[in-house]
């Protein structure tokens, strides 16, 4: 038995109706949120990808596409989040955790246009890509195989796949293992035991809490867990955990005609196929003189 720390989050805001929650611009922010740190032990089999943004200096849930117009998360950071959302099943809603193809998140305003252009590559590797004789979908790893993904961008869709569960067969509908891959030809030896080991995954996020470099895996070990529907948050921070201020700032949001870090200007001139620590294992608690209240509960949870 293991034991597990959840943390409940609530702040008292202005009555939202139901109308509103449904709207595009309930996307900005959830007023009271429950979370869960799970252990590195529990996180095995398959699972979710991070699903959404927790902000901890104001404790709000809020989407990947927030968290990029108020700066908390870099473009290319941003962009790989959505990527294995897409290539793992669809664009997540951060309100209820359903999954969307990229085109019914633009028309409900969870991604815009630009990042729904970016991202269909990854909406491939999980749909499939048509081979134009024999008419059947390929993996990902069958596209890199045949030239019609480039490799960087192939590469990247399969470790996420591999940390959320497997690479996926587009044609059966299913993941399959490693030895699977190796037998059916999609993967030589070396690639799929470097894929499985999971310290050679590239390091292509910038985390928004700590500001360091982390790869996907690392992201969605240390994500907090909603409690409910199990929506995996990557938390974000204004403020880097080691006391450096955030390079992500409002000057480099999205739209923005001041100046930015050189990190983020670097990033984003990157291409939609471009190669973009560990994260903090404990929970952070913070205090307000506002309206908002935090409980801790310690609760058992078995590992499996």
């Amino acid at each position: 038995m293991t034991t597990t720390r959840t943390t409940t989050f609530s702040e008292r805001s202005a009555s939202t109706s139901s109308a509103a929650r449904d709207s595009p611009d309930s996307l900005r922010g959830i007023s009271s949120v429950s979370v869960t740190l799970a252990s590195v032990a529990e996180s095995v089999g398959e699972q979710e990808p991070v699903g959404a943004i927790f902000h901890t200096d104001t404790l709000e849930k809020i989407s990947i596409t927030e968290a990029l117009n108020r700066g908390l998360v870099d473009s290319i950071t941003g962009q790989r989040l959505l990527e294995a959302q897409a290539c793992t099943g669809g664009i997540i809603d951060p309100t209820n955790g359903r999954r969307l193809s990229i085109q019914e998140a633009t028309r409900q305003g969870i991604i815009n246009d630009d990042m729904a252009h970016k991202l269909k590559p990854a909406q491939k590797a999980y749909f499939g890509f048509e081979d134009v004789k024999t008419k059947k979908k390929m993996s990902a790893a069958q596209a890199v195989k045949e030239m019609w993904l480039p490799y960087e961008a192939g590469h990247r869709f399969l470790e996420y796949q591999v940390a959320t569960g497997g690479v996926y067969d587009p044609e059966m509908g299913c993941r399959r293992t490693m030895e699977d891959a190796i037998k059916m030809g999609w993967l030589d030896v070396r690639a799929a035991q470097n894929l499985q080991d999971i310290r050679n995954h590239t390091k292509n996020m910038t985390c928004p809490k700590t500001k360091l470099k982390i790869s996907y895996k690392e992201a969605l070990d240390n994500c907090l867990v909603e409690e409910g529907n199990g929506m995996k948050m990557l938390q974000a921070s204004s403020e880097s955990s080691r006391g450096i201020s955030s390079p992500y700032n409002a000057s480099s949001a999205p739209g923005s005609t001041s100046g930015s870090r050189s990190g983020s200007q670097r990033g984003s001139r990157r291409s939609s196929v471009d190669l973009g620590s560990p994260l903090s294992s404990s929970t952070t608690s913070s205090t307000s003189n506002q309206t908002r209240t935090i409980f801790n509960t310690l609760s058992p949870r078995s590992t499996y």
